[in-house]
């Protein structure tokens, strides 16, 4: 995930701050992920899990994640040009899908409050990664449709600059 974060941010970065802040909000989210999966590892030589503030705090940004994703960007995408309505309309069920998954997976960790709590986290961890691959794909998708509409909306502009 991470090489497709680095993909993602040579093909798109530097474009427009709105994808920028939402690849670097990927980048901080795909880092607390592996710190916490690396930390939570049963076969770990210390066979340790993460305490609960790291936890915690992943289950926060988790949270900042999505409500970015959903009311910021794709709520402007949605709305910023037709292509955006079309695309987000044919891709918002299976968004819905994934953050229906990562909400369940925060209802279950930021509430938790002993160490007893973390016991399937590994097991929700390796899941987990999946549904976010899922997830980054789609915003991928979204991503491209952003680039585009920035691009196109940009080249009058250039042309002129050119001229």
């Amino acid at each position: 995930m991470l090489k497709k974060l680095a993909q993602a941010e040579e093909k798109w970065g530097g474009t427009s701050r709105l994808i920028d802040r939402w690849l670097q909000a990927r980048r901080e989210l795909l880092v607390q992920y592996f710190k916490l999966a690396g930390l939570s590892r049963s076969d770990s030589p210390e066979n340790s899990l993460p305490g609960l503030q790291q936890v915690h705090q992943f289950c926060d940004h988790l949270v900042d994640y999505v409500s970015e994703g959903h009311f910021r960007v794709i709520n402007q995408i949605m709305h910023s040009f037709p292509e955006g309505e079309q695309v987000t309309d044919r891709l918002l069920p299976e968004v819905i899908e994934t953050t229906d998954k990562l909400l369940d997976f925060i209802d279950k960790y930021s509430v938790a409050d002993n160490d007893d709590m973390l016991l399937s986290l590994d097991q929700d961890l390796a899941e987990l990664v999946d549904v976010l691959e899922t997830r980054l794909g789609l915003e991928d998708r979204l991503l491209q449709v952003l680039y585009t509409f920035r691009i196109q909306r940009n080249e009058p502009q250039q042309a002129v600059a050119n001229d």
